[in-house]
């Protein structure tokens, strides 16, 4: 049986993908993505959480480029053991990191407009996610079918911008869900623009630890191009920063 901590739960479709922390040496970590049986998704309601044991069976696997950390299971056991946030974001700073665009997925980003999100050919990226610690951030919210979403700009301490990052942090996701919940009709996005800007940023930027990981989709099938997604945000959102707005 092989043992990862659960590190990123990501919307994918109708389900969740999971990737855990494997240990490979002392303070030295890598990134497993662990499938379910069939498919790439997790169907809910997924037992399991961020900082969360779980142990597997691995099955045989067809590891398509950039996704190295695909790995084929037979299902995911959980254990009892849980991790708090701090403790989960540092294992995540002894993982895969980067301090420039370039060291993301070891090969330059692309965009195709200004201020775009960027994205890879899947043929030149070595890996498919990758930690890094960010200097600034600012929120942009969209609504797609009624559902309200987040992208993020994250600064680099390099001085580099990532734009147009869409959220699919499985937390932020039901954090915005339980948002939008409280209002009896659904604000304009330029005041819900604010209200994240305003309020939400600021709790992210008053917290002790700035750190996110970037993540590579699948292709899709009319285009060779993998974009840019923000897997995960640290700090992540307490339901409490609710009460105050």
């Amino acid at each position: 049986m092989r043992e990862l901590i659960l590190s990123d739960i990501t919307e994918m479709g109708s389900g969740l993908c999971v990737i855990g922390l494997e240990q490979v040496a002392r303070n030295e970590f890598r990134s497993v993505r662990p499938m379910p049986p069939v498919g790439y998704a997790w169907p809910l309601p997924f037992d399991g959480q961020r900082g969360s044991f779980v142990q597997f069976e691995p099955a045989a696997t067809s590891v398509p480029c950039p996704h190295v950390e695909d790995q084929r299971t037979h299902g995911l056991a959980a254990g009892a053991d849980l991790l708090g946030e701090d403790e989960l974001v540092d294992l995540l700073q002894h993982a895969e990191m980067a301090e420039t665009s370039q060291g993301l997925f070891g090969c330059g980003l692309y965009a195709d407009q200004l201020g775009g999100n960027a994205w890879v050919p899947p043929d030149q990226a070595s890996r498919s996610i990758c930690g890094l610690n960010y200097a600034n951030m600012r929120f942009r919210v969209y609504i797609d079918a009624g559902k309200v979403k987040l992208v993020a700009m994250v600064a680099m301490d390099s001085g580099e911008v990532l734009h147009s990052l869409p959220v699919v942090d499985w937390t932020w996701r039901q954090f915005v869900t339980e948002l939008v919940r409280r209002f009896t009709r659904l604000p304009p996005r330029k005041e819900l623009d604010a209200l994240f800007n305003r309020s939400i940023r600021v709790r992210v930027m008053d917290g002790d630890v700035h750190f996110v990981r970037i993540g590579l989709p699948r292709p899709k099938m009319d285009e060779n191009k993998c974009w840019l997604m923000l897997d995960s945000l640290f700090p992540q959102p307490d339901l409490n920063w609710l009460d105050d707005l």
